[in-house]
């Protein structure tokens, strides 16, 4: 076997970093660069020290702990793509590390290494997961192929995609928590920024240091520091809509492409509302007393070993599990609840200037599996957490109407589910967002699409899924092992897919087939269709009732959220 071969470039902040050179896709890819390192569990991240010699770039790195996904997307990796590492332990077989795993990887053009090359644009991948897996070496975010059609187009654009923490490592909040941080600061010897004294964001605050580190070390590697996308599924998605609402957040990037996830889909709560419980749950599933003095849980807490807390944490929350948290205005706003900041066109970072925003048609459909069985027996049940009280029934029936069969429970609770996690979040986003556009005119654009392409194979392993969430996901990076996933037919449609997404990067319009336009302010959207085509159609998809129902069941969740807020502030 030939030795592959290497490349060789110099971060001016921290030293040489040696990567790999794909001959066939005219790219260098440079893994496991650190940005950020944990001194210890509960606490902000700080920058890495700059290093003697030659850094190895050449394998992955460790990623955050996390237990397997379960997610249908990563059930379809094929065996050969599956073994990324030599640790049997863990999925794709990487290393796990909760001190060690914020590192990034970059996919770049060979030819914009070369000195005098004009700067790129930048994507900055920030994956999903529901805030409890995911990270950079997931095979189907392997970007060789989408950095390559982009040299083929003759507007090349580098990925990043660092790593940041998950679940009880970077989501977790509770009040023995806050005591231990307000212990923390009273004995540093030296001052701790009010921000670095957040609670249970640590995710987000470990993604603000890898853009922050793209800002500064990017143009070494032939980025155009000036020219950054942030770019985000699900999960990441969310995690970039609050990036750009946290004022302490401004200015990280320029652009967004935000795919599938607002802060509405998981909105930040409060520890009396959610924290608590799910810290208590954690202790509870290790078999640490809840009597203990708050010191004592969390001297236990940080003496179980890494794996367990995984395991733990995994069980610990309901629904989609861990979210930002309402910290007391440290890191998010501290008098209103982030979807109600959301909503407001003056939140927004002063320095975005373009957005491309949009959703799958069926995005509900596995995240409904989390309400058990689905058909004429339990329906009642389900009905009573769908439309908790009786002024919601006649309303929610006006949506989604009365099943008369199995199959119709099994579809009005995928539709349900997605339009409560994804759709309507989704609208309440985009009336701000056009509003937005209005107000800065010219400063400021806004594109939007639909994804409806349901992918053969995945249909045929879960039947009925349609464009199931995450999806897209497989067209727009267009990895590797798409080969054995997509048909030649969907292969084409991902290079067209992707076509739009290195045009939007280029500061180019998405387009629909023959170059047609959709006007966001005129309520249209790009949708790429069943079919395959490409067409300008509607933009919203919500029914006027749907609206009504929604905005019902939303404004008790706020109202609930504020009520809490208001207590922690009269504290």
């Amino acid at each position: 076997m030939s030795t592959p071969e290497t490349i060789d470039i110099t971060l001016p902040n921290y030293g040489t970093i040696r990567g790999l050179i794909d001959t066939d896709h005219q790219v260098a890819i440079f893994r496991n660069v650190p940005y950020a390192h944990v001194p210890e569990r509960w606490r902000v991240a700080a920058k890495p020290q700059p290093w003697t010699g030659v850094r190895d770039a050449t394998v992955h790195g460790p990623v955050p702990p996390q237990a397997p996904s379960m997610s249908p997307i990563a059930k379809m990796v094929p065996e050969k793509y599956f073994k990324l590492g030599n640790n049997p332990n863990y999925q794709f077989g990487v290393d796990h590390s909760e001190h060690d795993c914020l590192n990034l990887n970059v996919v770049v053009p060979l030819s914009s290494l070369k000195e005098g090359a004009k700067p790129i644009p930048v994507l900055t991948w920030i994956y999903g997961g529901s805030l409890r897996n995911g990270h950079n070496a997931v095979p189907i975010y392997d970007a060789r192929n989408f950095v390559a059609h982009s040299i083929k187009l003759n507007q090349p654009v580098l990925v990043v995609q660092p790593n940041y923490r998950l679940a009880a490592f970077g989501f977790l909040a509770s009040k023995e928590l806050q005591e231990d941080m307000d212990e923390y600061v009273r004995q540093s010897p030296t001052p701790i920024s009010l921000y670095d004294q957040s609670i249970g964001n640590w995710g987000l605050q470990d993604q603000k240091l890898a853009f922050e580190w793209v800002r500064e070390n990017i143009a070494a590697l032939g980025g155009d520091s000036r020219n950054v996308v942030a770019w985000g599924e699900s999960a990441g998605s969310v995690s970039i809509h609050y990036h750009m609402l946290i004022p302490a957040h401004y200015g990280l990037f320029d652009h967004a492409i935000l795919q599938s996830g607002t802060v509405g889909t998981m909105a930040a709560t409060t520890i009396e509302l959610h924290g608590q419980t799910t810290f208590d749950n954690l202790l509870t599933n290790l078999g640490i007393p809840l009597d203990l003095s708050g010191p004592e849980k969390i001297k236990r807490l940080r003496a179980v070993p890494m794996d367990e807390i995984t395991k733990a944490g995994d069980t610990a929350t309901a629904t989609l599990g861990f979210t930002p948290i309402h910290d007391g205005g440290k890191l998010l706003p501290s008098t209103m609840p982030i979807q109600a900041w959301a909503s407001l066109p003056s939140s927004y970072d002063p320095n975005l200037k373009s957005v491309l925003i949009g959703t799958n048609k069926d995005e509900g459909f596995s995240f409904a599996m989390a309400y058990g069985d689905r058909n004429m027996t339990t329906w009642s049940q389900l009905l009573s957490k769908f439309a908790p009280s009786p002024q919601l029934l006649p309303l929610f029936e006006s949506v989604y109407g009365v099943p008369k069969s199995d199959e119709d429970v099994v579809k009005i609770a995928a539709d349900y589910v997605g339009d409560l996690i994804f759709q309507h979040p989704n609208e309440q986003v985009m009336d701000t967002l056009v509003q937005l556009s209005k107000e800065r005119e010219s400063k400021f654009k806004l594109e939007r699409y639909h994804y409806d392409v349901e992918t053969a194979k995945i249909s045929a392993l879960f039947p009925g899924c349609g464009s199931i969430h995450g999806a897209e996901l497989l067209f727009v990076f267009n990895p590797p092992m798409s080969v054995a996933l997509l048909s030649e037919t969907e292969l084409t449609v991902a290079e067209e897919m992707q076509k739009r997404w290195i045009a939007f990067a280029n500061q180019g319009t998405v387009y629909a087939d023959g170059e047609n336009v959709a006007h966001v302010e005129k309520d249209e959207a790009v949708i790429w269709r069943k079919d395959y085509k490409v067409e300008v159609g509607k933009g919203r998809r919500l029914s006027d009732q749907a609206l009504v129902f929604w905005e019902t069941v939303t404004k008790s969740k706020l109202r609930q959220i504020q009520q809490s807020l208001d207590a922690t502030a009269r504290k």
